[in-house]
């Protein structure tokens, strides 16, 4: 899934609910609008009736005006009795002649009493067509609305773009940091409060880790060095005990199988001293390093356990791959790498190298890929293979990331493909 950034975030949220207020606004605007507008009209209108009943009681020729006209009133002469003398206002629609059309109006009708007459009254006044109002306000609303939307773009783009840069310059200086490596996160002072925190705080926490690692790294150089002469003594003891005569077949069996594990532990305590200077970064001479000869070289050096294992080893050369680094490191990463394709094989399969200029795969069968996430894990082992070590494949990804140019990468496809490629 796509991800957006911060800013293009809290935008579409805040378009939306401008989009919202402004509905909401429009339609309280339109209700207080029209009612300002029919607050004005009918005290208009008020103003009119008691203007005409005034006149008419000083000019009786204004009681004859029996039909709407330029004076925009008619008064109409009502049988005799009683008649409700309130006020009636609405709304309505009237033939206007001088414009020769229905036009929307606002009527109020009473009725008056003059010498013992009841009279009825009906004054109107234009008014707005709310169809009209409505349009007109929503097109009003909608370049509002769009001159909102403009606005918020530019002050987003400019202002968020310069209150979030700290952020910003605080995750530039996160991307190439790597736990280990050279190089310091160092704190900037910043204006704003609330980053000023985050850094210290990211400062803080990179700093604990970083001496967490190192004393690791360390507890494991010292015990990895620590271990070599115990492991060697303890080894030699065993050779010794093994030529005395006297042992029985049983135990020879057992010391044979001690004899196995310190072996085990031997090549445990060299892979994490490979491990260490490594990361140490002890391997600084270089040479222009030819993996085709290489290749070719370690294939007849396994040749016995290739036979042994019934295996075709094929390497197909379509250009010759030579890569700038430390050719001891160059012979470790093949050697692992080809070690493990031919150790995790079956009996009568067959393993596939494939070099080009740039790159070179091992490839072997296999059936299921394997976890990802999981292999390149110290101390990771395959089922098949109980006395592995666990550690080639993270010694091949630790000198891959010693140079950065260089990638390492395991994928799936007819077999287990193991490739390392420069760029």
């Amino acid at each position: 899934m796509r991800k957006r950034s911060l800013k293009n975030f809290t935008l579409r949220y805040l378009v939306l609910a401008i989009l919202g207020v402004i509905g909401i606004w429009a339609g309280v605007f339109y209700v207080v609008i029209i009612e300002e507008v029919y607050d004005n009209i009918d005290d208009g209108l008020k103003d009119s009736k008691d203007h005409i009943i005034k006149e008419a009681a000083s000019d009786p020729g204004i009681l004859n005006t029996n039909a709407f006209g330029i004076a925009q009133f008619k008064i109409t002469k009502l049988p005799g009795g009683w008649h409700e003398t309130g006020n009636q206002i609405y709304n309505s629609k009237l033939y206007i002649p001088q414009e020769d059309d229905e036009a929307s109006v606002r009527m109020l009708r009473t009725v008056f009493k003059k010498d013992d007459q009841f009279y009825r009254l009906e004054v109107y006044a234009s008014t707005v067509e709310e169809d009209d109002l409505i349009e007109n306000i929503l097109t009003a609303l909608v370049m509002l609305y769009i001159a909102l939307v403009l606005s918020i773009l530019l002050l987003n783009h400019i202002l968020l773009k310069k209150a979030w840069k700290p952020f910003y310059r605080i995750l530039e200086k996160l991307r190439p940091y790597k736990l280990g490596a050279a190089g310091k996160f160092e704190c900037a002072d910043q204006k704003i409060r609330e980053f000023d925190d985050l850094e210290k705080d990211l400062a803080a926490m990179i700093q604990r880790n970083e001496s967490i690692y190192t004393q690791q790294k360390q507890f494991i150089e010292n015990a990895a060095h620590e271990l070599q002469t115990p492991l060697a003594i303890a080894s030699g003891k065993l050779e010794l005990f093994m030529d005395e005569g006297s042992l029985t077949e049983r135990q020879l069996l057992k010391i044979e199988e001690v004899s196995n594990t310190l072996n085990r532990l031997k090549r445990m305590n060299r892979s994490l001293l490979m491990l260490s200077k490594i990361e140490n970064n002890q391997f600084r001479a270089a040479e222009k390093v030819n993996f085709n000869k290489i290749f070719n070289e370690l294939a007849d050096e396994y040749d016995s356990l290739i036979q042994f294992k019934a295996i075709q080893v094929q390497i197909q050369e379509n250009g010759v791959f030579e890569f700038e680094m430390n050719r001891e490191l160059a012979i470790v990463l093949v050697s692992n790498l080809l070690k493990n394709a031919i150790v995790h094989s079956e009996k009568d399969k067959w393993v596939e190298i494939t070099i080009t200029s740039g790159s070179f795969r091992i490839q072997n069968e296999g059936t299921l890929p394997l976890d990802e996430g999981f292999i390149f894990e110290r101390f990771s082992k395959g089922k098949q293979n109980a006395h592995s070590t666990g550690l080639g494949l993270s010694i091949c990804q630790s000198i891959c990331n010693l140079y950065g140019n260089m990638r390492f990468r395991y994928f799936f496809k007819e077999g287990h493909c193991f490739e390392v490629a420069v760029s």
